[in-house]
Parts: structure tokens; C-alpha cells; sequence
């Protein structure tokens, strides 16, 4: 099985460093790899974000060999790239993700530019996690058949606790939610905590 960790904003590798090195060896991480750095969700809607998405169905389809199970792993900006790039997969004829890992996102149609919901506010760090224009995602295609398992931050503002269960419209298994201490930057300071709980999904699901 690989585990996929998706790029976000303002950290594209480090958070997974530590964690990947004590994944079970019937495991292999892959980070993916994209030819922009640090992209962020207000790409969402340029034409860099498509290049990111091709850039990241071309990436997993090289790293899979025929038959081989794999998940996804993403915070913010990475949730979404991972979403879509599992229905890009699907419409291409690849197997679909068994899970995916969603970390510090809203579903896709909550999703608001800045500025647009609640007078949000955040400093300049996080001027990335929200989109600039509208994020309008395809609604007449069917629900994923990966299992989700979504996280934020008790005082994440870009990812409402009370709004996260709407992620369950888009898969047609399981949809649980975590919730951790801090605000959108959690990850940071306890990325391993929910990194280490999406590998103990991981190994009492997949591996048993």
C-alpha cells in the first residue's frame, strides 16, 4: 500500500518527514511532487491549479504498480487537490483511493473567497487558505467510494467543526470526523498526532 501526502500551504514536505519513517514496512510513503512550490488555495481556480492536478494524477499513476491499494493524506489546500485528483483518477479508469485523509478544509461546497462568509479574518500566514474567487466544484458526479476521515482545529476558521460533516455527501462509505486542539496551523504544532491516528486506520482497515 502507499500512502500519498499532499502538498499545502506554507509546508509542503516537513510535516510528514518524522511520521513517514515509522510507517509498518508493508507501507511506502510518497509526498507528491509538483514542478510549483508552495501553492495554495487561492490557487484554486487559476491555471496553476490545473497543472497541479495533471501534475498530480500523472505522479500517482507512475508510482502504482498494477493492483496496489493506496491512500491520500492532505491539510487545507492539499484536502482539495487530494479530493479532486481521486475523481480525476476515477474518470481515467484508476482504481479510486480506499481512504482519504482530509485535514483543515471545508467541503468543497462551502468553500468561500475571502472575505465572502462571516467577516473571516485571518493574519498574513493564512491569506492562503482561502480562495480569491469562488471555488465551484462538479455536482452530477457521483460520490467517491473511499473511506474519509476529516480533521480541523477546534478554533480553525477555515474548517468550522459544526460545518465538517458535510464532506459525508461526497463518498458513499464512512465519513468520520476528528477534531483537535488550536486553529488551522494544529498540524504544525501536533501534525504527528493526527498523522499517527491516519495510520492506525490504516493498519487496522487495510493491513489486518
Amino acid at each position: 500500500m502507499i500512502l500519498f501526502g499532499f502538498p499545502h500551504c506554507g509546508d509542503h514536505s516537513k510535516s510528514y518527514l518524522t511520521w513517514s519513517r515509522g510507517l509498518p514496512a508493508r507501507v511506502r510513503f510518497q509526498h507528491i511532487e509538483l514542478s510549483q512550490a508552495r501553492l495554495s488555495m487561492r490557487e484554486v481556480s487559476s491555471e496553476l491549479w490545473k497543472q497541479a492536478l495533471h501534475e498530480t494524477c500523472q505522479y500517482v499513476k507512475q508510482q502504482l504498480m498494477p493492483g496496489e491499494e493506496y491512500v491520500f493524506i492532505g491539510h487545507c489546500w492539499g484536502s482539495l487537490l487530494a479530493f479532486e485528483a481521486s475523481h480525476r483518477l476515477k474518470a481515467e479508469g484508476i482504481a479510486e483511493p480506499r481512504h482519504l485523509f482530509l485535514s483543515g478544509c471545508s467541503a468543497p461546497h462551502l468553500l468561500r473567497p475571502r472575505g465572502a462568509s462571516n467577516g473571516m479574518q485571518g493574519d498574513a500566514s493564512e491569506i492562503g487558505c482561502q480562495p480569491v474567487e469562488e471555488y465551484r466544484p462538479q455536482f452530477n458526479r457521483e460520490p467517491l467510494r473511499a473511506r474519509f476521515s476529516v480533521f480541523t482545529g477546534k478554533k480553525d476558521e477555515h474548517a468550522l467543526v459544526d460545518h465538517l460533516s458535510e464532506w459525508s455527501r461526497y463518498t458513499a462509505k464512512i465519513c468520520d470526523v476528528h477534531v483537535c486542539e488550536g486553529d488551522h496551523h494544529y498540524w504544525q504544532s501536533d501534525s504527528n498526532k493526527w498523522l499517527q491516528l491516519a495510520q492506525t486506520i490504516v493498519e487496522r482497515e487495510y493491513l489486518m
